[in-house]
């Protein structure tokens, strides 16, 4: 059982959790209405393409979500640092920098259009402030191999390859309206929940690295759920890559924060599958010599039209002639919400009953 002592830390690692997402939540509603109406005023447009009619869509809304992070996170320090006179862990600073760097990575790409290569390199510039302060425990737990401990490996090789892939994919598992920013939404709050639970299954308390897992998972669900206000079907705003890598880094940090190692390959087993798809798409392209296709045609009934089950997003498409995007969103999202609310539950309940998968 947990003490009445660790119940009232519990408490104040809840408050600094919820004040987080509230910051994050209502700097998106407030702001996001004027930056929409400044985009078009900019005309910074981009096309929509997964319906018939291709409308044209402000694209750059992620900017205030990248805002929204940052501000989540620095309200929290901010009273960690003038209320409480306790230091502010160094973790905690590399992964805000780190999301300031992946924003900036993907301003840079909106502005510039980088080559795909570059925006798979590029990432790994955003997980230099992680590693220089080595981030995270170098003792992981993979499944069907065991436990190994990295040591310096952990901080040079894992924790740059980690937050690569997962901005990476994150970057590539999106472009259909409510996509992105429902994926991060589901499990930005599967890692919530995952510290909020781990003291009252386990019995210890929550530990600082978790704590700020928390609070950075806190920032990014409370950004990503207010976004999707604005970016769901029918898209009344696109997040453009200064939104998407954020999302991404964001993401990364609170994993290696939190050590959730674990919870990480489970929850991204979507993203990785979406991975090899493209890795073989590409093979097929350059073997057959076809012309490489970014997105699925949308029918005069707003049905989508693919050439193969090349991505995640265009299996369902393929097997069926009667997916709409709204459709396929909702599917993939019902998929994600499966596969990390149950790792969570998997990994707090089943695992430490001796029933894990190592």
């Amino acid at each position: 059982m947990v003490s009445k002592c660790h119940q009232a830390s519990e408490v104040v690692h809840v408050i600094s959790i919820l004040i987080a997402l509230s910051a994050a939540f209502t700097v998106v509603i407030l702001f996001m209405p004027q930056v929409i109406k400044m985009l078009r005023e900019a005309g910074r447009f981009g096309i929509d393409v997964h319906k018939p009619e291709k409308p044209e869509v402000p694209k750059g809304g992620g900017l205030i979500v990248l805002f929204a992070i940052v501000f989540g996170l620095l309200v929290v320090i901010g009273i960690t640092t003038f209320q409480e006179q306790a230091e502010v862990h160094e973790g905690l600073l590399a992964a805000l920098v780190s999301i300031l760097m992946a924003g900036f990575i993907g301003l840079l790409d909106d502005t510039f259009n980088f080559t795909t290569r570059t925006k798979i390199i590029l990432p790994l510039v955003a997980s230099i402030p992680m590693v220089a302060v080595s981030v995270g425990n170098p003792t992981i737990s993979i499944p069907f191999i065991g436990t190994i401990n990295f040591g310096p490996f952990y901080a040079l090789l894992i924790v740059p390859l980690m937050m690569t892939f997962i901005v990476d994919s994150t970057n590539m598992y999106g472009g259909m309206n409510g996509l992105e920013a429902g994926l991060s939404t589901i499990n930005s709050s599967a890692v919530i929940l995952y510290v909020l639970l781990s003291p009252y299954v386990n019995g210890h308390t929550i530990t600082t690295a978790q704590t700020d897992a928390g609070m950075v998972a806190a920032s990014l669900f409370g950004a990503s759920i207010a976004f999707l206000i604005f970016n769901r079907f029918p898209a009344k705003v696109l997040p453009g890559d200064v939104g998407r890598l954020p999302l991404g880094a964001a993401m990364a940090a609170a994993l290696i924060l939190g050590n959730m190692d674990r919870l990480a390959i489970i929850m991204y087993i979507p993203f990785m599958l979406n991975f090899l798809l493209y890795i073989i798409y590409r093979v097929y392209v350059k073997r057959r010599r076809t012309e490489y296709v970014k997105f699925a045609s949308p029918r005069e009934d707003g049905t989508l039209e693919v050439i193969g089950p090349f991505t995640i997003y265009w299996i369902l498409p393929y097997l069926s002639k009667n997916i709409t995007e709204k459709r396929n969103v909702q599917m993939l999202l019902l998929l994600q919400a499966l596969i990390a609310y149950g790792a969570v539950v998997f990994l707090l309940i089943a695992y430490p009953l001796g029933v894990g998968i190592i």
